[in-house]
């Protein structure tokens, strides 16, 4: 079990002995600055970050690991505020107030996304330990502001030559071996399940289900390896490789197969290509996808295109672009990222294919790669103060040397203006407080992830209006 004293950074523990002694309250908030990669971001996995440590007690076990850790850290026990611990271990919860904006909502960049505030007078200048742990939500609001960005780009490349049903299992997670540990694994898949339901990361999706509720949220098909492919041998191997797969498969479902473990060229001419072959995928409803796992996507994925129909025939869709006959498809899972995924596609659509024929998967691109807090450069930072002279103490970091790193200050309430948008605004200014309490004292608030998983399908709606609040 995490030792949540410990899950904050050393200097942290410092921090009760620097602050005013005469406060009382504490208050600070966590925001997406602006000037990140993208001007809005994709509100989620707080739940998780409570669901994972805010229901954990804190037990004298813990506490004399952390003074003793803090004094092999600092050299002295003098730091380590054990009558703190102590009091948080007997209360049984952490004394603080969590609100936060509804999650799966599109937020413009500079935005509150939650505020936490102490509870109890002997807390408040040890509140912001709680930092490193809330801040971790960095990771699935940015995974999932990815994939919301992945989703509006492919959106009119889907209605200009595809089916916009097929949308949502248009990009599959791939990433869970590739994650830098299997709970960022489990959150950053949960956070691209709020927009896509393709998924091989069954971690994230258990992980889904146990904090929103939401079972089966990830989708996968029976899928081959090259281990599975290169078991069998070349040549006539390659022909009982394909065949098993389609034995043991129900005809109606969906098999992948993939076909560079040798050469992907012979594969698809000659052994999907065969007579039998043919016949056994043209009287076979579940649908047959291919998958080259090597080479430039674009030149390989036009060229199996092109093989498979000659081989299997075209139609052409409403929209005026080409089908391959027979329920016979591509996924492409080397080398997919956000730039790379979008290129594919226009490619396809280019040489007059629809985007019906392809999926792709992607791992480390979608889970991992150039991913850091400074993404969307969140930042979490004190904002209000109280004392015990009932001053009030407005707080704010405004560094002349860099202007987009000013904080906010004082009590804090997001409304919706006029014009439909958020604005942080001063906890007085008339308006609906958009800010939830979703922990306090101990007590979690539920969450209804399908409310959830609505909110985030109308942010695709108003894909023209960035930021815009759905009813």
């Amino acid at each position: 079990m995490m030792n949540l004293i410990l899950a904050t950074d050393a200097y942290k523990l410092t921090h009760h002995l620097q602050y005013p002694q005469n406060i009382n309250k504490l208050y600070s908030y966590g925001e997406a600055r602006v000037g990140g990669k993208f001007p809005t971001v994709s509100w989620f996995g707080l739940s998780m970050i409570l669901h994972d440590y805010f229901n954990t007690p804190v037990t004298t076990e813990m506490i004399d690991e952390a003074e003793k850790v803090a004094e092999e850290t600092f050299g002295t026990k003098a730091y380590f505020n054990r009558s703190v611990w102590e009091k948080v271990r007997d209360l049984g919860h952490f004394p603080v107030r969590i609100k936060a904006l509804p999650e799966g909502l599109e937020v413009p960049t500079g935005t509150a996304l939650f505020t936490i505030e102490s509870t109890e007078d002997w807390f408040a200048t040890s509140l912001n330990a709680l930092e490193v742990m809330l801040m971790h939500v960095w990771y699935p609001t940015t995974i999932a502001t990815n994939s919301l960005y992945i989703k509006k780009r492919l959106l009119p490349l889907v209605e200009k030559a595809g089916t916009t049903d097929a949308l949502p299992l248009m990009v599959n997670d791939f990433g869970l071996r590739g994650a830098t540990s299997l709970e960022s694994g489990q959150r950053g898949g949960a956070a691209h399940l709020l927009h896509f339901r393709g998924s091989d990361n069954l971690a994230a999706s258990t992980y889904f289900e146990r904090v929103y509720g939401i079972p089966g949220r990830g989708q996968s098909i029976w899928a081959t390896e090259h281990s599975v492919a290169t078991a069998y041998g070349s040549g006539q191997g390659e022909f009982d490789y394909l065949n098993a797969q389609l034995d043991r498969t129900p005809d109606e479902v969906p098999v992948s197969i993939v076909i560079d473990s040798y050469d992907t060229f012979n594969f698809v001419r000659h052994v999907v290509g065969s007579k039998e072959m043919v016949e056994r995928i043209k009287n076979r409803p579940g649908r047959v996808v291919l998958r080259p796992d090597s080479g430039d996507p674009i030149t390989m994925d036009l060229a199996v295109l092109d093989i498979l129909a000659e081989i299997f025939g075209t139609e052409v869709n409403e929209k005026g672009y080409k089908v391959l006959k027979h329920n016979v498809g591509l996924i492409q899972g080397d080398g997919m990222k956000a730039d790379t995924i979008i290129k594919l596609y226009e490619a396809l659509i280019e040489r007059g294919w629809s985007t019906d024929n392809l999926v792709v998967g992607s791992g480390g691109g979608l889970l991992q790669e150039g991913f850091t807090r400074d993404t969307e450069r969140f930042a979490i930072k004190a904002a209000y103060a109280h004392t015990n002279e009932g001053e009030d103490l407005d707080i704010k970091k405004q560094p002349k040397t860099d202007p987009t790193k000013a904080s906010k200050s004082g009590l804090l309430k997001v409304i919706v203006d006029e014009a439909g948008r958020l604005q942080t605004v001063p906890q007085g200014t008339p308006g609906k407080d958009l800010l939830e309490t979703v922990y306090e004292n101990g007590k979690i608030t539920p969450v209804d992830g399908q409310t959830i998983l609505d909110r985030a399908n109308n942010n695709l709606k108003e894909k023209d209006n960035l930021g815009r609040v759905n009813s």
